[in-house]
């Protein structure tokens, strides 16, 4: 798999770091915009990327990339994809994924018709803690309460507080809490349970209309999941899964939670702990192993799970 890297932001600097000892993955570009040529250029040395490009539609003309993977704003993710796409590259995109199920559908079907790979690149499914409650749930019995929660209190809270406002904080461009730190929640109760019969969702709205706290309740038979995302607070970050025999718990956010514990009759034990969780390795291999053997069915399951993550996201929103 040969990539293109567009973007200059912080996942992308983490993408570029945890790809490296990935075998079959190799960077063979990055893409900036021209005024951020300097930074590019800095990444591309660091990283040994053969290529750089300032013009999107230049890089995808290039004909040694196979792969373009996207970390870039929200609100374009859609436009780049299909670009991507229309142009025969395959597309790793980060989340959330698109900003609506139709677009997600749509991108879906693109892919699809073309021959082509799309993923989306949220690491929760693909997770060592992930797996581990999958595989332990059962243990619990019948589940009764979910709860979620990620709650930092963003960087640029303070510049969005005083007027100044960042993606982050744009409703134009698909920022706030649901879209950039709850969706890790709904990701994970999503993979773990389907499609909701229900979703309300409750947030805090800044003075611009986004949403910068909030809590989805998902109704499910038997249980509902509790998941809260803020990014105007602060608070220890968890996920419990209670059931009637026990629980399980993820000690620190859905997306990056090191340890697992397994609690039966009021004997907590930790059953997992992988300090790489946070890391972008487990998703990455797994996608250079479905390109590598064509696995176009398990693509397809994972763009089934992205569009039931969109429509809770659309429910959220309505």
């Amino acid at each position: 798999m040969n990539i293109c890297v567009v973007g200059n932001g912080n996942i992308v600097k983490r993408f570029l770091e945890d790809v490296q000892s990935i075998e079959d993955a190799r960077l063979t570009a990055i893409c900036v915009r021209e005024a951020s040529r300097e930074k590019g250029a800095a990444l591309s040395e660091k990283y040994r990327i053969p290529l750089l490009f300032t013009d999107y539609s230049a890089a995808l003309l290039e004909p040694s990339i196979d792969t373009v993977y996207l970390g870039i704003s929200n609100h374009i993710h859609y436009l780049y994809t299909k670009q991507a796409l229309e142009a025969g590259k395959n597309v790793i995109c980060e989340k959330p994924f698109t900003v609506n199920p139709s677009e997600t559908g749509e991108l879906a079907a693109l892919a699809e018709k073309s021959g082509l790979f799309l993923w989306e690149a949220c690491k929760i499914p693909y997770s060592p803690t992930f797996k581990t409650l999958r595989e332990q749930l059962p243990l619990i019995g019948a589940l009764r309460v979910i709860r979620c929660n990620y709650s930092r209190k963003s960087s640029r809270y303070t510049d969005f507080q005083n007027g100044i406002l960042h993606p982050a904080f744009d409703p134009e461009k698909a920022g706030g809490s649901l879209y950039d730190i709850n969706i890790y929640n709904l990701h994970l109760t999503a993979a773990l349970f389907g499609a909701p019969k229900a979703v309300h969702y409750y947030a805090n709205y800044g003075s611009n209309g986004v949403d910068i706290s909030g809590t989805a309740v998902l109704e499910y038979d038997g249980f509902h999941a509790v998941c809260t995302g803020a990014k105007d607070s602060t608070s220890p970050s968890g996920v419990v899964l209670q059931g009637e025999k026990g629980y399980l718990r993820l000690e620190g956010p859905a997306s990056s939670a090191a340890k697992v514990f397994l609690s039966l009759d009021g004997d907590e034990r930790c059953i997992l702990e992988t300090p790489d969780n946070g890391k972008l390795t487990e998703e990455v291999k797994e996608f250079v192993r479905q390109y590598r053997e064509q696995d176009r069915d398990a693509c397809r399951k994972m763009l089934d799970h992205s569009l039931l993550v969109m429509n809770i996201v659309e429910q959220c929103l309505r």
